[in-house]
């Protein structure tokens, strides 16, 4: 567990799911919302970040899940890592995905990501061979930060939010750096 600037970064249990389908569903709405149909977004939010998805997840012994509670309780950000599903050329054995990592806009810009990021990384890098994660193709910012921590592009595909196709990047970690 860490505490810093007010923000406590632990493991999720069955406990957090509530606040961990609340916070899925905020955090992907707050940032990518915009871009899709109604039916679109909520058929992903149906599928991807209900009380259901998020008890599945807590259940797997493959699966990990942060979550970073701010002084007063509240969910504030979460990051989850597993095995990877990612659609990775030749995947290797032993290759392991960031698989989430979502912040509310009102914590943001603060270090928290990066923090959390940082603890998702020991985790990948104790159990994995290799280290994966997912991008939107529009997320400058997220793709720069992923690069300093020794990530490139490798590969294109289509995530799917509802019936709408994003074009995402798959990243690998190719260098272990710490800014």
């Amino acid at each position: 567990m860490m505490v810093e600037n007010e923000v406590v970064i632990r493991i999720a249990t069955i406990d957090d799911t509530a606040d961990l389908a609340r916070l899925g569903s905020d955090t992907f709405t707050e940032a990518f919302g915009h871009l899709y149909a109604r039916e679109d977004l909520e058929a992903f939010l149906a599928d991807q970040h209900s009380h259901d998805a998020y008890r599945v997840v807590l259940s797997n012994p493959e699966l990990r899940v942060w979550i970073a509670r701010s002084d007063d309780g509240r969910a504030v950000g979460f990051a989850s890592a597993g095995p990877c599903h990612l659609p990775v050329p030749d995947m290797p054995p032993q290759a392991g995905e960031l698989i989430r990592l979502y912040v509310l806009k009102s914590h943001q810009g603060a270090g928290l990501g990066i923090r959390m990021l940082e603890s998702v990384l020991d985790y990948l890098e104790a159990a994995f061979d290799h280290i994966y994660l997912s991008v939107y193709s529009e997320n400058h910012g997220a793709q720069r930060l992923y690069e300093r921590y020794g990530f490139e592009k490798i590969h294109d595909y289509h995530f799917m939010v509802g019936n709408h196709a994003d074009e995402e990047y798959v990243m690998q970690r190719t260098r272990s750096i710490r800014p």
